[in-house]
């Protein structure tokens, strides 16, 4: 584990992700198909590294599946090690992080009290600790992520970047959740850990203002559905033009300054673009979004929820149910820009 972190992050081509899967909403084992989605397979994830993926991000809700105590379900453990393992155990890097757990560590209540402060700080150091014991003997391919998207849900700044004391809150659960992987020692010890800012922001007035962990296997973690009229915005148009090339050049500059330049590493950890009807333009922008961050050895990972229809929130790229491709020449695109 002693690369260079920006070389090794470089090294990691393109990434897929897991959506809506072992991040879904319920308890139980049962929650991996709680939001649709069928379960998962080794063969489906490789249908993914076979098409040329080679990272697989595996989003996951841990907060319904602990006890009071705060202790994780030993079934549900067990599943999220037999995913890991699908990539992992065939040659893939995998991401396994903390994703719908906004009520676990409640971000709002923290800012309010500094005994809620307290006790999330605790619950999510618990957790990690569990988590990277877990995995204690997987490689330097199995990367942590602290936190998905950390944020104040249905506050006036929610997708705003917070506000100061919103924001110190992540950067303190960050560093909290950082010391209780590495206390375990092992190979945790110099694992690669990814971090974010408020809600993962790709805002660089934000980004500028990150307080990183004081350690020298961190990654910053940005989610950018990049420029957002084209990519999420359904109701605007579908055409990739010159000016959203001008406003991923402007994303990609701000992350060199503010972190490449400085050698923090940076992964996009959900980027995509929903359907529009647009195969043409989504393939151009695929290719202008992924070389612009491979230059930088930026990775990339596509947001994936596996639904295929037009309009907000359609990011469906693979059919887990058919096993094939709803736009095969879009993920040939992400492949080859990243070649």
């Amino acid at each position: 584990m002693g690369k260079n972190s920006l070389e090794f992050v470089s090294k990691m081509k393109i990434g897929w992700n897991l959506g809506n899967t072992l991040d879904a909403s319920g308890c139980g084992l049962s929650a991996e198909t709680g939001w649709g989605n069928p379960k998962t397979t080794e063969e489906m994830i490789l249908d993914i590294r076979d098409m040329g993926f080679d990272t697989l991000r595996v989003p996951v809700s841990w907060g319904q599946h602990c006890d009071a105590e705060g202790t994780v379900d030993a079934e549900w453990m067990a599943r999220v090690q037999e995913v890991v393992d699908y990539a992992y155990e065939n040659g893939m890097y995998v991401i396994l992080n903390s994703h719908h757990d906004n009520a676990y560590y409640d971000i709002g209540g923290c800012v309010e009290s500094e005994e809620t402060l307290r006790k999330s700080v605790e619950k999510m150091k618990a957790l990690w600790t569990q988590i990277a014991e877990h995995f204690d003997d997987y490689g330097e391919r199995l990367l942590f992520e602290t936190l998905n998207e950390p944020r104040t849900e249905g506050s006036p700044k929610e997708w705003m970047g917070g506000t100061p004391e919103e924001r110190a809150v992540v950067y303190e659960l960050n560093r909290e959740i950082v010391g209780a992987i590495r206390a375990t020692g092992g190979k945790n010890a110099g694992r690669y850990i990814l971090v974010p800012s408020y809600a993962a922001t790709s805002d660089p007035g934000v980004l500028r203002e990150m307080e990183l962990p004081e350690d020298d296997r961190i990654i910053m973690s940005v989610h950018a559905y990049a420029p957002y009229n084209f990519a999420m915005n359904d109701k605007a148009p579908g055409t990739f033009t010159d000016s959203d090339k001008r406003e991923l050049d402007g994303l990609f500059q701000s992350l060199d300054e503010l972190f490449i330049q400085k050698g923090v590493p940076v992964i996009l950890g959900e980027f995509g673009a929903t359907n529009k009807n647009n195969p043409e333009d989504r393939c151009a922008w695929a290719d202008y979004y992924v070389r612009s961050a491979k230059r930088l050895g930026i990775a990339c990972v596509v947001w994936d929820n596996n639904r295929r229809g037009v309009g907000a929130e359609n990011f469906g790229l693979y059919d887990r149910y058919n096993r094939t491709w709803f736009f095969p020449e879009l993920a040939e695109a992400y492949v080859k820009a990243a070649e």
